[in-house]
């Protein structure tokens, strides 16, 4: 007879919710802001930027697996993973004020300060979203129910874009304008991603303890070497590394720029927020069908199709002219309604290679296989960032002023059709992704006929 399967309840589901809350704000916020921030407020040239993310995430490829590992080895009266997400969060809100809070000096230590504090942030980024994205196969055992708590996380990115993306430019403008605006408004969103970690712990008290549920307690720790052939031996999960970095190339590039695009291509500041405020109720559609259209045509399909949808609005942007602006609005907002049906169900998809790498290796990691995906999310953003700082440098960007056609071009590359091509990428590595709903639910009979075998061997 098979074994009861483990499920959240309403409550638990909604307070690890926050946690998307949490993780969205700092990465929202400089993913849309830093760049500006830093070549149109601090001063800093666009390549100097670019080469900050690159830098970052070489120091990612050695820290993430490594983290992974630690926080599937940790046993602690706390747990496994919630220790550091309750301990990282206030220290992951300060390094996000220190980063919008660049002294007045000269422009080298200027540089040299955000370079550490950058690398200092991307450390705790680490430390605490690895352990918080562990936690989604901790919840809950049950596939469906994993799409709805990845789905829930993933949703707060909503209110986060609605906090970022709509009212951070209206508040620093509120406390000040310049960098007594940045300052206070960015104390304000440290505390709460701080508060929205806590919450997001919280809810994880009952599943996330060694003792009662971690059935490796019943075999030996396994090395590094080990753990990381999780990820070396799971083609599932080396797809959705490949298709989530592709797409994070372009929801990057995307998010990098837009501000310089309606600020000097369109001639209208004001309608950035605008179009996120637009595109909120939209974007809420996708999240509460995407649950629904996971189980009817599978996570992998949703990725795929959404996809390929992604790139018509980007084509509309790359060639309507600058003088129909409300078509560019609406491809604008189009865009960022489509976000649920790309990068973010690839997290619905991670607890499955979770399962995968068990089933193949007999090996747990659940540390370990998302820190993978957490790398590439970084990794992704990086080179986003990286492309979009370089192509923008050398096209003759110079904050403030007019910009040639040469630069205007650029922005214009940048924001369409690099992303277009991610997208391309993105649906030629899902095509290789084969492991469905069917699949899983063979994986997860298998490895419950197992865990019954072993506790009969050791009893």
């Amino acid at each position: 007879m098979e074994e009861n399967i483990r499920m959240s309840t309403k409550s638990e589901i909604i307070r690890y919710a926050f946690g998307g809350l949490g993780s969205n704000i700092p990465f929202l916020l400089i993913l849309a802001y830093l760049m500006f921030y830093l070549t149109d407020v601090v001063g800093i040239s666009p390549i100097a930027v670019g080469g900050l993310f690159l830098i970052a995430r070489i120091i990612d490829a050695v820290t993430d697996p490594m983290m992974g590992m630690i926080a599937d080895q940790t046993r602690s009266k706390f747990g496994k993973f919630r220790p550091y997400v309750i301990f990282g969060a206030p220290v992951l809100g300060i390094v996000t004020i220190a980063l919008f809070n660049v002294p007045d000096m000269s422009s080298n230590m200027q540089v040299t300060y955000i370079y550490v504090i950058y690398i200092l942030y991307s450390l705790i980024s680490t430390v605490v979203n690895i352990p918080y994205h562990s936690l989604t196969p901790v919840l809950s055992e049950d596939g469906n129910q994993r799409t709805t708590i990845a789905t829930a996380k993933t949703f707060m990115s909503v209110p986060a874009t609605l906090i970022i993306n709509v009212m951070v430019l209206p508040m620093v403008a509120i406390f000040g304008g310049g960098q007594q605006g940045w300052t206070t408004t960015s104390i304000i969103l440290g505390i709460t991603l701080t508060i929205s970690f806590w919450v997001c712990a919280s809810s994880a008290k009952r599943h996330d303890v060694s003792a009662k549920h971690d059935d490796q307690n019943l075999k030996p720790q396994f090395s590094l070497k080990e753990q990381i052939s999780l990820i070396g031996k799971n083609k599932p999960l080396l797809m959705i590394m490949i298709a989530m970095c592709t797409n994070l190339i372009a929801t990057s590039a995307v998010g990098a720029i837009a501000l310089y695009y309606f600020t000097y291509n369109l001639g209208r500041a004001d309608l950035f927020p605008l179009q996120s405020l637009v595109a909120i109720p939209f974007t809420v559609l996708a999240f509460i069908s995407l649950p629904y259209l996971a189980r009817k045509i599978g996570k992998r399909n949703v990725f795929l199709y959404g996809s390929i949808l992604a790139i018509l609005p980007l084509l509309v942007i790359l060639f309507t002219p600058y003088e129909f602006i409300w078509i560019i609005f609406a491809a604008a907002v189009l865009t960022t309604a489509l976000g649920p049906f790309t990068g973010n169900i690839a997290w619905a998809m991670l607890p499955d290679c979770v399962d995968y790498a068990e089933w193949k290796t007999g090996v747990r990691g659940d540390g370990v296989v998302t820190s993978s995906l957490t790398f590439i999310n970084k990794l992704g953003t990086a080179l986003g960032g990286l492309l979009g700082g370089v192509l923008l440098g050398v096209s003759g960007y110079v904050a403030n002023q007019v910009q040639s056609p040469e630069t205007l071009q650029s922005i214009v590359i940048i924001y369409a059709l690099l992303p277009i091509g991610g997208h391309i990428f993105t649906i030629i590595a899902l095509k290789f992704y084969k492991l469905d709903n069917q699949f899983h639910k063979q994986i997860i009979t298998e490895l419950k006929e197992r865990k019954r075998a072993l506790r009969a061997a050791t009893e």
